[in-house]
């Protein structure tokens, strides 16, 4: 069997977590290594590195960006625009964009306070390492079903701690303080600083997060490290005493450089940095090492699944073996650009349908690990095994068949170096043209309203909408699937997985959309419940679905190709219903959903406010629709819950609220 197919079937053969190594705080109380003290040896390179926290040490296997801006300018230039760059930052005036001035942040009844002296910033916060020890243990006996309640967070002594690392610098960014108890441990700050908004949030407010009391409290180096560094390396420690008892434990994490740079994407470079300055100083006999140089340019390599596996190193769902997990422990990742990713790592897929495997026994055993694994599972997918975290677009693509019987790899579509930040998408990438440079039939060009049956120039058009519908989760806001396929009506009718023809056309059931895909494209079709067939598909996923289901739906009721393809004056009093959801983002995008309804463009909302607050903002977002309404609005009937008169079925969106599915949801973004 190949390592390929090996590591495609790794979900039936073990058992998570405890067939792996998993690197999490207890990590050094409970089976490590120790590791050598001595400080890594000083690159060759006389470029200065980007700076580091102070409880960080450089790996003196990559030369930096530093070095590679010597020869590569340009390149350089264009990366250092991305998010990429920014990803990790140590503590600066010019890095940190949240405001530390002297404010504090209540947290679900725990205070911070943020604040600088000079140009050093500080938190005053209840104590990080006793925060981790409570929710490690509260964690440890919910998974033995033995959890009375929410964690218990009073009396927990108040501390001051430097901040030294920022994490993100898109829409929002979170901040790292050092433990006093681990020695070179970061640990989070656990408030989070929304950029569009210029406010502070719990860190729990900013993830789809069950409300029930826990906190997420994270150490990067053990955690954030695999991706949001280069050439990163967590390497645990215990020191103990004369009497051989444990003196100390912590972390002496080596990283190339912090945020994804060059050598990510390129290989580690101080070989290929001190050949070249050879080659330039002028050095004879080199010609065998310059043709072994091994630095890959991944838009180049011959093999297009090599070229997506680079990108696949962070946005994919893996894990490693005790072997794999224990060498990057002590010594960082062994996968350099350019080799077969699968063979390095576990890549996990949800069961697929029976072409994805040799044989039955394979889809047998993927079927069983799915099984017992479901809550590692369901907070990465959706119950029909497709994507639903955001960041996880190889493991998408991984499935696909452009990529598994065609060419299409992620440079097809995208650029770090040609490219807006925002998407990383080459110009002209967000249309049909991503889909034409292999499917340049007429059917998808010249007659393109033939296979579409919409109007060429619509965004019903756009093979994108259709075949990579906004079902994927991440930082407020849905995100394209990368796993290309057609609309999904057997997802939604079986696993209530949205659409993409019920994400554009919010107004419709599923049994509309089941005539259309039948009379169309020659679906079979499906039996329905009677709500199915009646309610729009995207009521029943706003009102009565659980909170991924909500939070996709609110996304795209402010949707611009939805708004056109639905009508967007009758949509406010159903979003409105959203703004007391229990989980913060869901209300945090319905607010901005609403804002893009008629006549709430400058409509006011904090959606960390007290219950009886919300509820009674969303009174008054319906009480402003309906004195709003000079007219019936565009879309009435059975189907949108609206009657002839203009006004909403309350009985019926009660019932709806009522039956709502109301399963924890955790997304692991």
């Amino acid at each position: 069997m190949s390592a390929s197919r090996q590591a495609l079937r790794i979900a039936g053969r073990l058992v998570l977590p405890t067939g792996f190594l998993v690197l999490v705080a207890t990590t050094w109380a409970v089976e490590v290594r120790p590791v050598a003290n001595n400080a890594p040896s000083a690159p060759a390179a006389t470029a200065p590195r980007p700076p580091l926290p102070p409880q960080l040490n450089g790996n003196p296997a990559f030369a930096s960006s530093s070095a590679c801006r010597d020869c590569h300018q340009g390149e350089f230039e264009s990366w250092h625009r991305t998010f990429h760059r920014t990803m990790t930052q140590a503590a600066s005036p010019e890095n940190f964009v949240g405001r530390f001035d002297g404010s504090t942040i209540d947290s679900g009844g725990l205070k911070y306070q943020v604040f600088r002296r000079g140009d050093d910033f500080w938190a005053r916060l209840p104590d990080p390492d006793v925060m981790l020890d409570r929710q490690r243990r509260y964690d440890h006996f919910a998974r033995l079903g033995q959890a009375t309640g929410p964690p218990d967070w009073s009396g927990i002594p108040e501390v001051e701690r430097q901040v030294v690392m920022s994490t993100g610098s898109h829409r929002y960014q979170t901040y790292w303080v050092e433990s006093a108890r681990f020695s070179g441990t970061l640990m989070t700050l656990p408030l989070v600083w929304l950029i569009q908004d210029e406010r502070w949030i719990p860190r729990e407010a900013a993830f789809v997060h069950p409300p029930d009391g826990s906190r997420m409290v994270t150490v990067w180096n053990d955690h954030c490290i695999k991706c949001h560094s280069t050439g990163g390396a967590p390497r645990p420690f215990v020191n103990h005493d004369a009497a051989g008892q444990v003196a100390e434990t912590g972390f002496q994490t080596q990283v190339g450089e912090i945020g994804i740079a060059c050598e990510a994407c390129h290989g580690s470079a101080e070989e290929h940095v001190a050949l070249r300055r050879r080659e330039a100083a002028g050095e004879a006999g080199l010609t065998e090492l310059l043709a072994a140089d091994p630095i890959v340019q991944p838009a180049e390599l011959v093999d297009h699944r090599r070229s997506a596996e680079v990108c696949g190193q962070c946005h994919g769902v893996f894990i490693w073996s005790q072997q794999q997990g224990e060498q990057y422990r002590d010594g960082g990742g062994n996968f350099r650009p350019g080799e077969e990713l699968l063979t390095k790592r576990e890549y996990l897929f949800p069961p697929q349908e029976a072409s994805f495997y040799a044989n039955e026994q394979e889809q047998a055993e993927a079927l069983a690990g799915y099984q017992r694994n479901q809550g590692f599972f369901r907070s990465r997918f959706w119950d029909n095994g497709t994507v639903l975290a955001g960041g996880r677009e190889f493991t998408a693509l991984a499935v696909t068949g452009c990529y598994r019987e065609g060419t299409l790899s992620c440079v097809s579509c995208h650029s770090m170096h040609q490219s807006d930040p925002s998407g990383q998408l080459k110009a002209g990438m967000d249309g049909v043209q991503a889909c034409i440079q292999c499917h340049d039939e007429p059917q998808y060009t010249t007659d393109l309203t033939q296979h579409t049956h919409h109007a060429a120039e619509s965004t019903g058009s756009n093979c994108l909408n259709c075949h990579m519908p906004h079902t994927t989760y991440a930082l407020f806001s849905a995100i394209r699937s990368h796993q290309i396929a057609r609309p999904d009506l057997a997802g939604s009718v079986q696993h209530g997985v949205p659409n993409a023809c019920n994400l554009c056309h919010l107004d419709q059931t599923l049994a509309w959309t089941q005539r259309h895909l039948v009379d169309w494209y020659g679906y079979e079709p499906l039996p329905m419940t009677t709500e199915q067939a009646q309610i729009a598909a995207s009521l029943v996923w706003m009102l009565k679905g659980n909170a991924a289901q909500r939070v996709i739906t609110a996304w795209h009721t402010g949707w611009a190709p939805a708004q056109a393809a639905s009508g967007d004056d009758w949509l406010a009093p159903f979003v409105s219903r959203l703004l007391e959801d229990p989980y913060g983002v869901v209300r945090y995008v319905a607010e901005h959903a609403l804002r893009k309804q008629p006549g709430f463009a400058d409509w006011k909302f904090n959606f960390l406010a007290p219950p009886a607050e919300l509820a009674a903002a969303g009174s008054e977002v319906r009480h402003a629709w309906s004195q709003g309404q000079t007219a019936a609005p565009s879309r009435t009937g059975k189907n949108v819950l609206i009657n002839g008169n203009g006004q909403v079925v309350d009985a019926a969106v009660e019932w709806l609220l009522k039956h709502r599915d109301n399963r924890p949801v955790s997304i692991n973004e």
